[in-house]
């Protein structure tokens, strides 16, 4: 099982590949509506740092919904990580911005019903 084998991973920093796959993961039952994105970058000292845009302020519940997902990745990959959380505010339609490890992009393309409701026709 892959998701195992990062797990089994706790004395090296994080790759990008199991930073992907344990934040998808992190992230199945948390995701609220109003969330654009949700993108990582780990630095040279191995701090883990993870960007979550929303479409507006977000609110105390989506806040935490993000931080269930930041904890849920650094217990798979390990208790020693130091991390960093961002809380953007960045309304739709404006361009999201990723940091280097992209793991969730909300569907805003044109033909979605949804996105047409907000005006991007």
């Amino acid at each position: 099982n892959l998701y195992e084998l990062s797990v089994m991973q706790t004395t090296a920093f994080p790759t990008e590949s199991e930073v992907r796959l344990v934040a998808q993961r992190a992230l199945l039952g948390e995701i609220p509506p109003r969330l654009r994105s949700v993108s990582f970058d780990i630095a040279d000292d191995g701090r883990l740092r993870g960007r979550f845009e929303f479409d507006g302020d977000p609110t105390d519940e989506e806040r935490e919904c993000a931080s269930v997902v930041m904890t849920n990745v650094v217990a798979a990959l390990s208790p020693a990580i130091s991390l960093s959380e961002e809380f953007v505010s960045n309304t739709f339609p404006k361009q999201r911005n990723f940091l280097p490890i992209s793991v969730y992009a909300r569907n805003e393309d044109a033909w979605n019903s949804w996105t047409a409701s907000y005006g991007n026709q």
